[in-house]
């Protein structure tokens, strides 16, 4: 008996470090006030409302994290007043910030201009009763319920309250601000043509698009539209960081029409819409090129217009992105054999990691992970013939449906922004051996030879 205790109490002794370092928080988070106010970030991934706060880094304490997240998040700077307890697994402190919060009169808007993430997790940020805030767009409902009843321990923090933020805009900008209202008051919020113009422009109605055009393009220009695509989409992520301009609304947050995160300049949905309906254009109407020129030209103005009517562009992004688009455009009889060779493809998918990893971008991630897989995928031997034009489409375009569904839903079944982007990183990586490998090797299995014929030959496109 004595030695079964012996055993137990030196299991407990071993186990007890182990315990110890689980019960640490591995999360802080700032909690600032002013009067009956809570100021709330809005998290790009899941696009609704928490604290601000995130995981502790190695080497960090939580008052630490705490204050680092509250200044990347929203760039104030604070101090800890106290700690209100633990929520989960993530600390609580009591903040008062040391400068003033920016917020705009009537809506509570949040300047972020000077936010070194605004680029990235955060959309935008609030000062408003956690009471006022709906379930469904709270991050964790839970955790503002339990903050309640601790409000009374943090010290209202200094606000200044303006009518917007657009003293703070270069001469450009300023200039440009009257015409945007102007355009959205003559438009009226609601326009249907807009709507759609600015869809044309967008990733995924082109990533949907792409297996209605397998079977009337095939796989080979398929993937050169791919190729350009990525190549433009890595040259307007690096130039939206470098030069690193706001959107209209970080200036007058009544502007947005949609929300949408990352700097603006220059516009991606004009360039996208630029060189895709260039390509395609050029390739459905090969003897009539300035018919197609005007016209990609006239459908990615509209895309720019829209852009601008939403709020999320000025004049001059769109103008840049039209340019940048363009010049790819013509690039394409240099640019598009290169989508045949392995080496071209893993320049842009190790630019994009890179780039990627040295400034923290989910965008800069899912290119490189993108084009790595349809590398890969291309290289596996399959036969990616035009057979059954019909079935080539359908499943191609069931495979991507039901990514994009899967992408679409883990913000809604999950909390963490963690682990949302690493499925979603998953899911691209997926969608890229999917387009180049996985549909054609569902369908092989249709081949004749698996009912008996005569095998077909497989072959590559590279």
């Amino acid at each position: 008996m004595l030695r079964y205790a012996c055993c137990l109490l030196l299991t407990l002794l071993l186990a007890a470090p182990l315990w110890a370092e689980q019960s640490k928080p591995r999360g802080a988070v700032c909690v600032i006030k002013q009067q009956d106010r809570v100021l709330l970030v809005q998290d790009r991934v899941s696009s609704r409302y928490g604290l601000t706060g995130g995981y502790i880094d190695a080497g960090e304490t939580p008052v630490q994290t705490a204050l680092r997240e509250l200044f990347e998040e929203t760039g104030l700077e604070g101090r800890i007043i106290a700690s209100l307890g633990r929520w989960q697994s993530a600390e609580l402190f009591a903040c008062q910030t040391l400068t003033p919060i920016v917020a705009q009169l009537g809506t509570g808007a949040v300047s972020l201009l000077h936010a070194p993430n605004k680029d990235g997790e955060v959309l935008s940020a609030l000062l408003v009763p956690p009471s006022a805030l709906p379930h469904v767009l709270r991050r964790f409902p839970d955790q503002l319920d339990w903050l309640l009843p601790h409000l009374a321990q943090i010290p209202d923090s200094e606000v200044r309250w303006q009518t917007d933020f657009s003293a703070e805009a270069n001469a450009l900008h300023r200039q440009e601000l009257p015409l945007i209202r102007q355009l959205q008051t003559a438009l009226g919020p609601h326009n249907l043509w807009l709507q759609l113009a600015n869809l044309s422009g967008s990733a995924p109605f082109l990533l949907l698009l792409v297996p209605l055009l397998l079977p009337l393009l095939g796989w080979h220009r398929v993937l050169q539209l791919l190729f350009a695509m990525l190549w433009l989409s890595l040259l307007v992520q690096l130039t939206k960081i470098g030069i690193g301009w706001p959107r209209p609304f970080n200036f007058q947050p009544e502007l947005a029409l949609r929300a949408v995160s990352g700097f603006g300049m220059p516009s991606g949905h004009s360039a996208t819409a630029m060189l895709g309906w260039g390509l395609l254009l050029r390739w459905a109407w090969p003897k009539h090129r300035w018919l197609a020129w005007g016209l990609s030209l006239l459908l990615a103005s509209a895309t720019g217009l829209a852009r601008v009517w939403l709020g999320v562009h000025f004049i001059s992004d769109v103008a840049v992105g039209l340019l940048l688009g363009l010049c790819l455009l013509l690039l394409r009889p240099w640019l598009l054999p290169l989508a045949q060779r392995q080496l071209p493809w893993l320049l842009l998918a190790s630019l994009a990691g890179v780039a990627a990893a040295a400034l923290q971008s989910p965008p800069l991630a899912a290119i490189g992970i993108v084009s790595l897989t349809l590398l890969l995928g291309s290289r596996i031997p399959v036969n990616r013939a035009r057979r059954r034009p019909w079935l080539t489409g359908f499943v191609a375009l069931a495979g991507c449906l039901l990514l994009g569904l899967l992408s679409a839903s883990l913000p809604l079944l999950i909390t963490s922004s963690l682990l949302i982007l690493s499925g979603q990183g998953i899911l691209y990586g997926l969608l890229g051996l999917w387009l180049s490998h996985g549909l054609w090797w569902l369908i092989s299995l249709t081949d004749d030879h698996n009912r008996g014929s005569t095998p077909r030959k497989e072959h590559n496109d590279y």
